[in-house]
């Protein structure tokens, strides 16, 4: 199926009209949509006999399709995609969901990263009965403040690194030999003198050059294993729990997931994080709300699903609030909610 509205010509008032519509019913119903259904219960004003015109218009264009031999309609994801860039209007959150909200939110610390994912991922499932996803900011562009070195064991060092946002992150490296406090602090104040002040990816592009003359004097083998370990030490990712996904029970309790296999297709993915977190990291770098549907998502086995994502900004640093759900929502709705939960978390 062609998924580029490029290829298609600006509809006519009625056919919009009619589009609009079916996307209307379907949302409710969640079946498909007929003729019928569409004139008794829509201010069309047209007769089952034009919208069925209509209708068969709207399919040749691949906007709308018929699943089996049902002889109702439903939107295509192209018929989605047309929707939300030409048809749909904006709305705004009740003072009542905002207001709740923000009560949710209060007592949460804003500096402490984990908590504002917890209960972000938390409201969003709430309000939205969707599956809400807040992943943490990515690295790449932190700026260091401070590097630590603890050893925890006699094969075992700790690198603590601090980013200027106030983010901690942690990491173990195996070392082959016992190496003394005095030796490690050493190490530990050559480390920060050379590196502090320097984005993440600054550090893991140049390690191994600002730290090649230390090297000779590298009788313990730090600062090699450093540049051995240099895209693990410095990666951008956080730990695993710096992604929050909830909303399980809500979002499957919709209708498209009678089916065994959807079951199994959702559950699969919320286990699967690497699929989550490869489709956020194709949808970062904007500014504002970025609309996924079905088909134009990286992951095949996202193609019955639609992701609405916003970016919040920590500090320097920019995360992603999200959700996803089946292809059949109220997309005006559930863009206000993230939009809205974005800008009140950003710091």
């Amino acid at each position: 199926m062609n998924t580029n509205i490029d290829h298609i010509e600006d509809l006519n008032e009625r056919e919009r009209r009619v589009l609009l519509s079916i996307i209307e019913q379907h949302v409710l119903t969640a079946s498909p949509i007929g003729s019928r259904t569409l004139s008794k219960n829509s201010e069309l004003n047209l007769s089952p006999a034009s919208i069925r015109n209509v209708m068969a218009d709207l399919e040749e264009r691949g906007l709308i399709g018929h699943p089996h031999t049902s002889a109702g309609r439903i939107p295509t994801d192209l018929g989605y995609r047309y929707y939300v860039n030409s048809i749909m209007e904006s709305i705004a959150l009740t003072d009542d969901e905002r207001r709740f909200i923000e009560a949710q939110l209060q007592g949460t610390i804003p500096t402490a990263l984990q908590e504002l994912i917890r209960t972000s991922s938390h409201i969003l499932s709430q309000i939205s009965h969707q599956l809400a996803i807040v992943s943490a900011p990515s690295l790449g562009r932190g700026v260091l403040q401070r590097l630590e070195l603890v050893q925890v064991a006699s094969d075992k060092i700790m690198v603590i690194i601090t980013i200027r946002s106030g983010i901690v992150k942690s990491i173990m490296l195996q070392i082959h030999t016992e190496v003394g406090r005095e030796q490690l602090d050493n190490i530990t104040a050559l480390l920060n003198e050379r590196l502090a002040g320097l984005t993440l990816q600054e550090i893991r592009e140049t390690f191994a050059d600002r730290m090649r003359d230390a090297q000779q004097d590298d009788h313990h083998g730090i600062i090699r294993l450093f540049i051995e370990s240099t895209d693990r030490v410095f990666s951008e990712k956080l730990n695993p729990e710096a992604l929050c996904i909830e909303g399980m029970q809500s979002v499957t309790q919709q209708p498209e997931f009678g089916d065994p296999n959807s079951m199994r297709n959702i559950i699969e993915l919320v286990e699967n994080q690497n699929v989550i977190v490869h489709v956020l990291d194709s949808l970062s770098g904007g500014q504002s709300v970025t609309i996924r549907i079905g088909r134009e998502l990286v992951d095949h086995k996202l193609s019955d699903y639609s992701i609405i994502a916003s970016p919040y900004q920590f500090g320097q640093l920019s995360g992603t609030v999200s959700i996803v759900g089946p292809k059949r929502m109220d997309y005006p709705r559930m863009i206000a909610m993230v939009d809205y939960l974005a800008k009140l978390i950003s710091t």
